[in-house]
This record gives structure tokens, C-alpha cells and sequence, in this order.
């Protein structure tokens, strides 16, 4: 029987009202962003490489690659199956753990055509600005028509395996629930794109649920293996509903069974906010707040920052600093407030610089500076 706690948030959100769980958002508006480089194509990830050059994403193809003199280059990368357009293209990039020895760069995208698209990840190795060595590593079982929701992070543990975030492509959200499926779920495989022996539901290499790691997740945006080697992710609720999970192999994360959040329209997607054998957020922001991109950060350069998750926002455009440690959430602040700016991205480097990918049809990239 729900709780008359959990009946009571209902009712708040069927009347309009916002209902914020875990924590409140303390005020410490502390930092500012410099611009970088402006009038970028539009773009959707950055991502410091073991070398200490920033790389971004292009959504209709292409990368950039930013040295230490702050200096550009391009690369061409146009893939024969990439479709670009509502919220597909070139998504996330991710480096080989052994990277400055083999060299291999891993990427996300939405490939296929309009009425049968699925998300795909490749591996590849740069010569110059030339691509070569281009492998498939992951294609997601399912096929949609629509061009949303589809995850994309990247992120690699010490043993060098791949994590990546699959979304539920919207129309499909209940196969979230389905081990048959690709669609809402966090995937391993090893870096050559098997899947993981030791993945919870692994019975072969033909096996669609062998691939899973988690199940149960609307739209993964962020992705990370933190020193300790524990999955993090964080999520787009509906409306309300966004969260931070931790995640447990062959946990069960709730979607579209639990959520604090409503449909776009108004209507309960769900009478339930728990259930049986499914998992609770670690926080919860209800109203949504459109998370994009998150890092732990762990250097010292802006000590006040240091162990918390740095987490953007596309819709209310601030960086949320969640704290964390030994697998426990804590209190969160708003470090970046009212920047005008939709962030869809953010990296950390060697040095412990915060760097900021601006959203929109001319992308930016910014340093972090204190006030």
C-alpha cells in the first residue's frame, strides 16, 4: 500500500505544485564562465583526452579539437549512417583507458534513418586528422521512429569496461522494463564491444540481455566512473522526476513502473513512486531541472568543489554542486546561477579546470572562473 507520504507528493504534483525531495538547493552562486571559443556548429559533449586536449562532439558531424594553446583543429567524421536532427547526431566521446599507448577514441551516435534509428557506438584512431581503424563496437538491438531519447554516455571502469546509457526513445518507455530490450538500460561490454561476461543476465554473445547492466531508466544524460570505480548516472524524469542513481549491477531503477514525475500533458504516468524490487533515487529533482552533463570532481583548484558531482542544466542554465562521498549523496548548491546560457556539457582536465560546452545552434566552449 503506498504511504500517505507518497500520496500526499502525489497530490501535490496533480495540483501544479512542485515538489523537491532529498535535499533544498542551498545558494552559493560562486562562479562564472569565460568564453573560450565561440560560433562553434552545434555540439553536444566535451571531454579531455589522457593527453590533456579537449575534444567536442558536432552533431552533424565533425570534431574539434582544443590544445593546451587553446588552439583548434578539425576533424572531419561524417558516418554513412548518421542521422542527425531533434535531439540525434554525434553524441558522446570517450578515451581508451590505455589511450596514449593504443590510441583508441570510442563515440556515440544516433544512426539509421527516420523510421528506424537506433543508438550506435564505434571506435576509431586519429592519424593527423584523418580517422582510420573505424570499428562498431555497439548497436543498440532495438529500432525506433522517433529521434529522441537516445542516452548516449560514455564512460569506462579500471577494467576497461564500457558503460553506455541507452534511453527509451520515448514512444517505447515500457520496454525500459524488458531484458529483451536495449531501449532504457545502462549496457556493458568490453572494449572491443563483446558483452561482459559478468553482466547480471549474461547467457552468450547472442543474447540481447546480456548486454545489461541496469534496467529500468527513461534518458541517461550522465555518466561516470568515479577512483573508486562506482557507477554513477543521472537521468531526464518527464516532468519532474529528474535523478541521480548510483548504479548496482541488475538493479532495477523504476521507469516508467516509478517517478516523482508527471506526463507533459498533465496526466499520472504512474500511480506508484516505490515498488517492490525497484530502486529509489539518491536525489530527486522534482520540478525538473533538464540535466545534461556531470563530473566528479576530485582536484583541489576549486577546493569547495572538490568531491561533488558537478552537474549542468539545460533548462534553468546553473551548475549544481551535489556532494559526495563513499557512495552517499549529500546537501546540493547551485554554484553557477542565471548563467543565460543552455549548458549541455562538462569537463574537467589534468589540472583541475572546469570547462562548459554552451548549448545551441552556435555552440561555445567557457573556462570556469571564480568570481
Amino acid at each position: 500500500m503506498m504511504s500517505y507520504k507518497h500520496l500526499g507528493k502525489q497530490l501535490l504534483l496533480s495540483l501544479g505544485f512542485a515538489y523537491i525531495s532529498v535535499n533544498s538547493v542551498l545558494a552559493d552562486d560562486s562562479l562564472v564562465l569565460s568564453p573560450v571559443l565561440e560560433g562553434l556548429p552545434p555540439s553536444w559533449a566535451v571531454a579531455a583526452s589522457p593527453d590533456n586536449d579537449m575534444y567536442i562532439t558536432h552533431r552533424e558531424g565533425g570534431l574539434s579539437i582544443i590544445n593546451s594553446a587553446l588552439e583548434r583543429r578539425s576533424v572531419a567524421f561524417l558516418p554513412d549512417d548518421l542521422l542527425s536532427g531533434g535531439q540525434g547526431g554525434l553524441l558522446d566521446i570517450a578515451f581508451h583507458p590505455e589511450f596514449i599507448t593504443n590510441g583508441w577514441i570510442y563515440l556515440s551516435y544516433s544512426a539509421g534513418t527516420a523510421n528506424s534509428n537506433a543508438l550506435k557506438v564505434v571506435r576509431f584512431k586519429l592519424v593527423g586528422e584523418q580517422v582510420q581503424e573505424l570499428e562498431d563496437i555497439f548497436v543498440a538491438h532495438d529500432k525506433k521512429d522517433t529521434p529522441v531519447h537516445y542516452g548516449g554516455r560514455l564512460a569506462f571502469d579500471a577494467d576497461n569496461a564500457l558503460y553506455i546509457s541507452t534511453g527509451d526513445g520515448f514512444d517505447y518507455r515500457e520496454k525500459a522494463q524488458l531484458n529483451q530490450s536495449h531501449l532504457g538500460k545502462i549496457i556493458r561490454v568490453t572494449d572491443i564491444g563483446d558483452a561482459h561476461p559478468r553482466n547480471p543476465f549474461f547467457t552468450g554473445q547472442t543474447n540481447s540481455a546480456s548486454f545489461i547492466y541496469s534496467l529500468g531508466h527513461r534518458n541517461p544524460q550522465g555518466l561516470l566512473v568515479t577512483k573508486n570505480n562506482r557507477l554513477i548516472s543521472h537521468e531526464h524524469g518527464p516532468a519532474g522526476g529528474d535523478e541521480i542513481n548510483i548504479i548496482a549491477s541488475g538493479k532495477n531503477y523504476g521507469w516508467p513502473v516509478i517517478t516523482n514525475g508527471m506526463d507533459y500533458i498533465g496526466a499520472t504516468i504512474s500511480p506508484f513512486t516505490e515498488y517492490e524490487g525497484m530502486e529509489q533515487p539518491a536525489l530527486d529533482w522534482t520540478p525538473s531541472i533538464a540535466p545534461s552533463g556531470m563530473i566528479h570532481y576530485t582536484h583541489d583548484k576549486f577546493a569547495s568543489l572538490s568531491e561533488h558531482l558537478l552537474v549542468t542544466s539545460l533548462k534553468f542554465q546553473q551548475i549544481y554542486a551535489v556532494a559526495y562521498a563513499d557512495g552517499v549523496i549529500g546537501e546540493q548548491k547551485i554554484v553557477l546561477n542565471e548563467s543565460g546560457i543552455r549548458l549541455r556539457d562538462i569537463e574537467t582536465d589534468a589540472d583541475g579546470d572546469i570547462w562548459i560546452l554552451g548549448d545551441g545552434e552556435q555552440a561555445s566552449l567557457f573556462k570556469v572562473l571564480r568570481k
